[in-house]
This record gives structure tokens, C-alpha cells and sequence, in this order.
């Protein structure tokens, strides 16, 4: 991934998916939102949906993805804006 992004932030990611289009020679991009939960190896884990008391899934509920790192295009932190 080359960027050290704590564990908890809101990020935005774009990647390439091979096993959407497996049959094609180029994979699809795609897009995804959510907070880093885990970096395990060469993968890491996007929470999209999530309880809001805790990032583990023993205490809440969550859906996510995980994603090789190999396959990530852009990743960026989502900076909260204060509401005016």
C-alpha cells in the first residue's frame, strides 16, 4: 500500500476487481467507502456498515470487504468536516 493509514479512519478506495470479470482480460474498477479495521499479509478490511460502538465484530454488527493490496489503485483518508 506504501501510505500508513491508522486503523479506524474513514478512507475512500479505489481498486481493481479480478474476480468480478475473472473471464475478461481487464478487470473491472471499482470504488468502495469505509473504515480500515484490519492489515493482515497482503489484505487489508473495509467496514462499510458497522455498529458504532466498537470496530470489532464480537460486540456489533458489520459488513465489509477485504481487499489485496496488490489490486488497490488510490487510497485516501476522509477528513470529517464539522457541521456549520
Amino acid at each position: 500500500m506504501g501510505k500508513a493509514i491508522q486503523k479506524g479512519s474513514a478512507v475512500y478506495i479505489r481498486y481493481r476487481d479480478h474476480i468480478l470479470n475473472r473471464n475478461m482480460p481487464e478487470a473491472a474498477e471499482r470504488e468502495t467507502m469505509g473504515w480500515l479495521t484490519q492489515e493482515i499479509g497482503e489484505y487489508i478490511y473495509i467496514q462499510h456498515d458497522r455498529t458504532t460502538e466498537s470496530f470489532q465484530h464480537s460486540t456489533g454488527s458489520a459488513s465489509g470487504i477485504r481487499l489485496p493490496k496488490s489490486s488497490i489503485l488510490d487510497i485516501y483518508v476522509v477528513v470529517k468536516r464539522e457541521s456549520e
